[in-house]
């Protein structure tokens, strides 16, 4: 079986994401298991010279064509960059936003045209990306628009532990006026969905977390349970979705090893990503369930108060590469 072309978007140039990136790509035994490409020209990994290890080079290509790299070589596939941009590491730039987006949609049209088997995006600043022009809350919402999928699940997971949020990134204060039946309905059949022909589970089992401290104590603490997330968990089931809950999220994700769920779906953003990170000990990823192609992320963002000092782990990224060569695998033989 061929390897997999996995396509690796640089993220913010003023970030870690090119750093992380190189330090994962420098494991042979990354290059052993796919065919990476890393969608950035090579001028902007030659501004900051100590991400570089001594026994890798990078071999810039202007298209993606059958020839590969020889060993000690990675690919990485140009495209246009605004000649007075310059990497400033941490710095928020419109500059930094515009290659950012550039890179992340070439990797997504790779995948779309079945170019690429996967796609791994490095983090990028959701304020540079702004301050370029595009206003997305985050790469999740961007890759949905690119991809034109109406409705996707951000799941973050390490190992077997999986958490998909109902919610993303809203304020808190949002969180409840953003939750509806159909909304948990979807997220539901998209997770349960992903679970079984990306992932290769038969019938998933998912919990669901309640909203509220107590489950809402029977209306005490509010009314969600009652009104939204119950009913919808009642649909879900309907439609063919092994779904249980809600759980009162504190006790439920306390008990994380002693349950036999297959994922979970949060309420909100940190109800999921605490537990998770916690857990994953700095190497856990990002997934998109419901994209009509795979990506997965590391599960940190920009840190650009490390960033350009070469000190950045990239455990997380080695695992976002490692996951997607596993599912575009399950996918050939699927």
């Amino acid at each position: 079986m061929k390897k997999p072309i996995v396509a690796i978007s640089i993220g913010d140039p003023n970030g870690i994401g090119p750093e992380v990136t190189i330090k994962a790509l420098v494991n042979k035994s990354i290059r052993d298991l796919c065919r990476p490409v890393i969608v950035a020209p090579v001028s902007l990994f030659e501004q900051d010279p100590r991400m570089f290890g001594a026994t890798i080079k990078l071999k810039e290509m202007s298209i993606l064509s059958d020839a590969t790299a020889d060993e000690d070589e990675i690919e990485a596939l140009a495209f246009e960059v605004d000649k007075s941009f310059q990497v400033q590491p941490g710095r928020l730039l419109a500059g930094a936003g515009e290659v950012a987006a550039r890179s992340l949609a070439l990797a997504v049209q790779l995948a779309l045209e079945k170019k690429v088997d996967a796609v791994v995006t490095a983090p990028l600043s959701k304020k540079s990306l702004n301050l370029a022009g595009y206003s997305y809350p985050g790469q999740t919402e961007f890759l949905a628009e690119k991809t034109r999928t109406e409705e996707v699940v951000m799941v973050l997971l390490s190992g077997n532990f999986r958490v998909g949020l109902a919610t993303t990134h809203c304020a808190i204060a949002q969180v409840s006026a953003l939750l509806s039946r159909e909304k948990i309905v979807r997220k539901l059949q998209i997770l349960n969905k992903d679970l079984s022909s990306r992932f290769g589970i038969s019938n998933p089992k998912i919990a669901v977390t309640a909203l509220n401290p107590h489950a809402g104590e029977d209306g005490l603490f509010g009314s969600e349970e009652i009104e939204i997330i119950r009913p919808a968990i009642h649909r879900a089931i309907e439609a063919g979705v092994d779904a249980r809950g809600p759980f009162p999220a504190d006790t439920l994700f306390a008990r994380v090893d002693e349950q036999k769920f297959d994922a979970y779906l949060a309420m909100y953003h940190d109800q999921g990503l605490i537990p998770l990170k916690m857990k994953s000990f700095g190497r856990g990823v990002n997934y998109t369930a419901g994209l009509p192609i795979i990506r997965t992320s590391p599960d940190h963002g920009t840190a650009f108060d490390i960033a350009g000092k070469g000190v950045a782990e990239p455990g997380s990224m080695i695992e976002a590469i490692n996951l997607a060569v596993k599912l575009a695998a399950h996918s050939q033989t699927g």
